[in-house]
Protein backbone atom coordinates (compact mmCIF):
# COMPACT_ATOMS: atom_id res chain seq x y z
CA UNK A 1 0.00 0.00 0.00
CA UNK A 2 2.66 2.83 1.30
CA UNK A 3 4.65 1.94 -2.47
CA UNK A 4 1.30 2.76 -4.21
CA UNK A 5 1.20 5.88 -2.86
CA UNK A 6 4.42 6.48 -3.06
CA UNK A 7 4.42 6.20 -6.75
CA UNK A 8 0.91 8.55 -7.24
CA UNK A 9 3.14 10.92 -5.25
CA UNK A 10 0.61 11.02 -1.94
CA UNK A 11 4.07 10.15 0.48
CA UNK A 12 6.00 13.50 -0.48
CA UNK A 13 2.46 15.45 1.01
CA UNK A 14 3.64 15.01 4.30
CA UNK A 15 6.47 16.07 6.17
CA UNK A 16 5.94 13.40 9.13
CA UNK A 17 4.52 10.51 8.97
CA UNK A 18 2.85 9.08 12.76
CA UNK A 19 3.12 5.50 12.68
CA UNK A 20 0.75 3.49 15.45
CA UNK A 21 2.24 0.88 17.23
CA UNK A 22 1.29 -2.34 15.63
CA UNK A 23 -1.46 -4.47 17.62
CA UNK A 24 0.17 -7.82 16.76
CA UNK A 25 -1.97 -10.50 17.91
CA UNK A 26 -5.39 -10.95 18.96
CA UNK A 27 -7.55 -11.97 22.02
CA UNK A 28 -8.91 -15.01 20.58
CA UNK A 29 -5.43 -16.03 18.77
CA UNK A 30 -2.39 -14.89 20.91
CA UNK A 31 1.33 -14.86 19.36
CA UNK A 32 4.25 -15.28 21.37
CA UNK A 33 6.37 -12.25 22.26
CA UNK A 34 8.82 -13.08 20.06
CA UNK A 35 6.34 -13.32 17.11
CA UNK A 36 5.08 -10.36 17.85
CA UNK A 37 8.33 -8.49 18.08
CA UNK A 38 9.19 -9.72 14.41
CA UNK A 39 5.74 -8.49 12.61
CA UNK A 40 6.30 -5.07 14.28
CA UNK A 41 10.45 -5.48 13.32
CA UNK A 42 9.08 -5.92 9.80
CA UNK A 43 6.43 -3.58 9.90
CA UNK A 44 9.18 -0.61 10.80
CA UNK A 45 11.35 -1.83 8.00
CA UNK A 46 8.82 -1.66 5.47
CA UNK A 47 7.57 1.79 6.09
CA UNK A 48 11.25 3.14 6.70
CA UNK A 49 11.80 1.17 3.15
CA UNK A 50 8.99 3.09 1.46
CA UNK A 51 9.92 6.30 3.02
CA UNK A 52 13.46 6.00 1.52
CA UNK A 53 12.70 5.55 -1.36
CA UNK A 54 9.51 8.08 -2.21
CA UNK A 55 10.11 10.56 0.78
CA UNK A 56 13.22 10.16 2.78
CA UNK A 57 13.32 13.97 3.89
CA UNK A 58 10.11 12.97 5.85
CA UNK A 59 10.34 12.62 9.58
CA UNK A 60 8.70 9.08 10.33
CA UNK A 61 7.56 8.85 14.07
CA UNK A 62 6.90 5.14 15.00
CA UNK A 63 5.21 4.13 18.75
CA UNK A 64 2.72 6.49 18.81
CA UNK A 65 -0.28 4.65 20.35
CA UNK A 66 -3.03 5.62 18.35
CA UNK A 67 -5.78 4.03 16.19
CA UNK A 68 -5.72 0.13 17.42
CA UNK A 69 -3.28 0.12 20.80
CA UNK A 70 -3.72 -0.27 24.10
CA UNK A 71 -3.79 2.57 25.63
CA UNK A 72 -5.30 4.52 22.49
CA UNK A 73 -4.64 7.99 22.02
CA UNK A 74 -7.82 8.88 19.77
CA UNK A 75 -6.91 11.91 17.02
CA UNK A 76 -10.39 13.07 15.14
CA UNK A 77 -10.53 13.33 11.53
CA UNK A 78 -9.72 16.70 10.35
CA UNK A 79 -7.36 18.02 13.15
CA UNK A 80 -4.08 19.51 12.62
CA UNK A 81 -0.70 17.80 14.40
CA UNK A 82 2.42 19.54 15.05
CA UNK A 83 5.83 17.08 15.34
CA UNK A 84 8.81 18.68 16.96
CA UNK A 85 11.44 16.23 16.45
CA UNK A 86 13.89 18.39 18.19
CA UNK A 87 11.52 18.55 21.74
CA UNK A 88 10.14 14.93 20.91
CA UNK A 89 6.84 15.95 20.91
CA UNK A 90 3.37 15.63 19.39
CA UNK A 91 0.83 18.03 19.76
CA UNK A 92 -2.46 17.41 18.25
CA UNK A 93 -4.71 20.62 17.64
CA UNK A 94 -8.54 19.97 18.07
Amino acid sequence: MLRNFGERGLLQQFPAVLAGTAKATVFTSPRPVAERSTYRDEQRAAILRAFADYHPEAMVVFGVDFGHTDPQWVLPYGGRITVDGPSRRIVAHF
